[in-house]
């Protein structure tokens, strides 16, 4: 017959320890817990005492349903090697964290509100990712929502692998900062299972001319306000960052001054002298109060998934279209090629005679002229990109003067 436990104290140089077997505490784990006097330690075993004889004694008036239930459940984990306790614990385990979490809605609303002293970039990539959550996750605890499920919504509100990863830093911030006390949500470690997907360095696509075309018509005919960001980037090739910073006043008709990304040395601000097309198109479009237009990252995908390609769009639903377009793309449209904006930019740059050092640095590059030159040179044949670079506003055709 096994010794009853006792749960008495033993005095130990940390203080006063009580022993609490696996199959008695609520962890399921063996603990061990210290105090710093005798009575604290009496004080804390009395329940677990108590608990203990009320289950001896309801062992031995045990009703004949419950052994039934007792016998059925044992057999049931006997092939994994579970007792009915290890079972029970886990379970009042999961009870425990339910009761303990928060729901998507409020857990993302103070997540916010945490970081309302970050940039206004990161602000607006928090209610981006608020927006993709709650679309299939609204009303759920955090802690009942798995790696597996994450990995699933993520992999449908990307169009590219760099797109998933940095979807996927974002939301193990927001994860981890749950996880963390005094909130203690969920688990912190829950997404670690989510694998960052490989990217394919050094590969440089471009935009044809009929998707480029496609493009800016398409914001045209839906969002107005967004053909200027849309044909900065196709002339120019500055980085979406860059364009994120620009203020009405950079922008004249001798050129565009690019303000700095950060204030690294090597990123200060330059100067780009206004590509031709751009002043067609800022004549059709003049910059009002703000060069981006108010929610920016919701009406550019609903341009980009108008104009064709795979791309998530919650904002399309809305517009009313017949017949209607559902958010999600059809599996069969293309993929957005990631930087394809600025890179169809430099390879028509260059195709168009523009000299590779002068674009080393309209381009804020800080790689080697050898690279650039592997990267774009021979990419895309002057015939294409004469014909980009005479895209006119209103589906018009300019004259093509050759760039300088």
């Amino acid at each position: 017959m096994a010794k009853p436990v006792r749960f008495t104290p033993k005095q130990t140089p940390h203080g006063w320890r009580l022993n609490i077997p696996a199959k008695y505490s609520e962890s399921g784990k063996r603990e061990r817990h210290f105090y710093p006097t005798r009575d604290k330690a009496d004080e804390a075993a009395a329940p677990i005492k108590k608990r203990v004889a009320d289950f001896g004694q309801m062992a031995r008036a045990i009703a004949p349903s419950l052994a039934e239930d007792a016998i059925s459940a044992s057999a049931l984990l006997a092939p994994f090697n579970i007792t009915i306790l290890q079972a029970a614990q886990r379970v009042a385990e999961i009870e425990r964290s339910n009761a303990a979490s928060e729901t998507m809605e409020k857990a993302l609303e103070k997540f916010a509100e945490a970081k309302e002293a970050k940039s206004d970039k990161y602000k607006e990539a928090i209610k981006l990712l608020s927006v993709h959550l709650l679309r299939d996750f609204e009303g759920q605890l955090l802690s009942t929502i798995s790696w597996q499920d994450l990995e699933t919504h993520l992999g449908t509100v990307t169009n590219s692998l760099s797109a998933f990863n940095a979807k996927v830093r974002l939301c193990i911030t927001f994860w981890r900062w749950a996880a963390t006390a005094p909130r203690q949500w969920c688990k912190a470690d829950e997404l670690s299972p989510i694998e960052k997907k490989e990217t394919e360095a050094g590969v440089i696509v471009t935009l044809s001319w009929k998707e480029s075309a496609r493009l800016l018509a398409t914001a045209e005919q839906h969002f107005p306000d967004t053909v200027i960001p849309f044909a900065i980037a196709l002339f120019t090739g500055m980085r979406q960052a860059e364009i994120d910073r620009l203020q009405p006043c950079d922008i004249t008709k001798e050129g565009v001054t690019v303000p700095a990304i950060n204030d690294r040395k090597n990123n200060r601000r330059r100067f780009i002298g206004i590509p031709a097309p751009l002043a067609a198109w800022l004549k059709v479009y003049p910059i009002r109060e703000t060069v981006i237009p108010s929610n920016w990252e919701r009406k550019e995908k609903a341009v980009r998934r108008l104009a064709g390609w795979q791309v998530w769009s919650d904002l399309v639903p809305t517009l009313g279209l017949k017949p209607p377009l559902e958010a999600t793309a059809s599996e069969s449209a293309p993929e957005w090629p990631q930087n394809s904006l600025r890179h169809t930019a430099a390879s028509m740059a260059v195709a168009l005679g523009k000299p590779i050092e002068t674009l080393l640095f309209e381009f804020g590059h800080t790689e080697s002229i050898k690279t650039l030159k592997q990267h774009y040179i021979g990419k895309m044949p002057k015939a294409e990109a004469v014909r980009i670079w005479t895209i006119g506003p209103k589906g018009t055709k300019l004259a093509y003067r050759k760039i300088v």
